[in-house]
């Protein structure tokens, strides 16, 4: 599990919606999360449940929910996806 200390310069939330926005240049994939809230030290964890879209598309999320029905996304950063769908396809046409 990986833990994020709530920034409000990097990451986002949506008080009437309830999910936290966070991009993937600022925390590492995994499947769960614990964000922590720097003001009160308390802290919820988020599983993942599910992704809109594939990895190689840069508006994909990931989605993470919390028992008490937070929810997380974490979006796809452009560059970095770009990145990663370049180096897959080189090293599939290597011969």
């Amino acid at each position: 599990m990986t833990t994020i200390t709530f920034n409000k310069q990097k990451h986002q939330y949506d008080v009437v919606n309830k999910v936290f926005r966070l991009n993937e240049k600022d925390v590492r994939f995994d499947t769960e999360y614990s964000v922590v809230n720097p003001a009160t030290g308390q802290a919820k964890q988020f599983k993942f449940i599910e992704s809109t879209g594939s990895e190689w598309d840069p508006n994909t999320k990931w989605i993470y929910k919390s028992d008490d029905g937070l929810s997380l996304e974490v979006s796809n950063d452009q560059a970095i996806t770009e990145k990663r769908a370049d180096a897959y396809l080189a090293h599939k046409l290597r011969n």
